[in-house]
C-alpha cells in the first residue's frame, strides 16, 4: 500500500511573498538550516558555493535526526534534497538515482529540471506516479498564489488546486527564455514551496510517522 502523509497547514512564512521569508533558517529546524544556503535556489543549476561541500559531505541521516530514523531511504531522500537546495545537483543525482521511491524520482525529477532537461525531468515525474502529495502541494500553491501579486505568466498558479509537474517544467523552461524577472522569482518561490513540502514529507517518511 502506498505511504500517506498528511501534512499541516500552509506555514504562515509561504503567505508573504517575500524571499527572505522562505529561507532555511525561518523554515527548518536549525540543525538541519545551518547545511543549508539562505539564499533561494535558481531555477537553472546555479553555482554552487563550494564552501558548503566540505561541510555536506560529513552530513549523515544521524547527523540531521539522531536515532530517529526508521526508514533510511526517506533519510537519503532527505539528505539528496538538502544537496539540491545547495546546488550540487551531481551529488543529489548520485542519492536520488541509487533509491526505488516515488519521492527519490521527485527529488531526480527537480535535479533534472534544474539542469536543465526538460525531458528527463518529465521522464521522472512520470515515474512518481499520481503521488498523494500533489494534492497537498497544489492546495499550498494555489492558496499562496491567491495571496501574491502575480505578474503576468503566473494567472495559472491561482488554478493550482492539484500539482502538475509537465506544468511547472514548461513554465520554467518559458521563463528562462524571457526578461520577466518577476516572473521568474515567483517561479523560484514556488519552487521552493515544492522542496519544503517534498522535504517535510520525507522527514515524516524517515521518523516512521506516515498514515497507510
Amino acid at each position: 500500500m502506498a505511504h500517506f502523509v498528511k501534512l499541516p497547514p500552509l506555514p504562515r512564512q509561504f503567505l508573504l511573498m517575500a524571499s527572505h521569508t522562505l529561507s532555511p533558517s525561518l523554515t527548518l529546524q536549525a540543525k538541519i538550516a545551518g547545511f543549508m544556503d539562505e539564499k533561494l535556489p535558481p531555477l537553472g543549476p546555479g553555482t554552487a558555493d563550494r564552501r558548503l561541500e566540505q561541510r555536506l559531505s560529513k552530513v549523515t541521516p544521524k547527523t540531521l535526526f539522531e536515532d530517529k530514523v526508521i526508514d533510511p531511504d526517506s533519510a537519503a531522500c532527505c539528505l539528496a534534497g538538502i544537496w539540491l537546495w545547495n546546488g550540487f545537483l551531481d551529488h543529489s543525482h548520485e542519492l536520488s538515482q541509487s533509491i526505488d521511491t516515488p519521492e527519490a524520482s521527485w527529488w531526480h525529477a527537480i535535479m533534472h529540471r534544474r539542469e536543465p532537461d526538460a525531458m528527463n525531468a518529465k521522464y521522472w515525474f512520470r515515474k512518481v506516479g499520481d503521488h498523494p502529495l500533489f494534492s497537498t502541494l497544489g492546495e499550498r500553491v494555489c492558496l499562496y498564489a491567491s495571496k501574491a501579486d502575480l505578474p503576468t505568466g503566473a494567472q495559472w498558479l491561482l488554478r493550482c488546486q492539484r500539482w502538475n509537474p509537465s506544468q511547472f517544467i514548461d513554465a520554467c523552461e518559458t521563463v528562462r527564455c524571457s526578461s520577466n524577472e518577476s516572473l521568474r522569482l515567483t517561479l523560484c518561490e514556488v519552487a521552493a514551496i515544492e522542496w519544503y513540502t517534498l522535504f517535510e514529507y520525507c522527514q515524516h517518511l524517515t521518523h516512521g510517522t506516515e498514515q497507510k
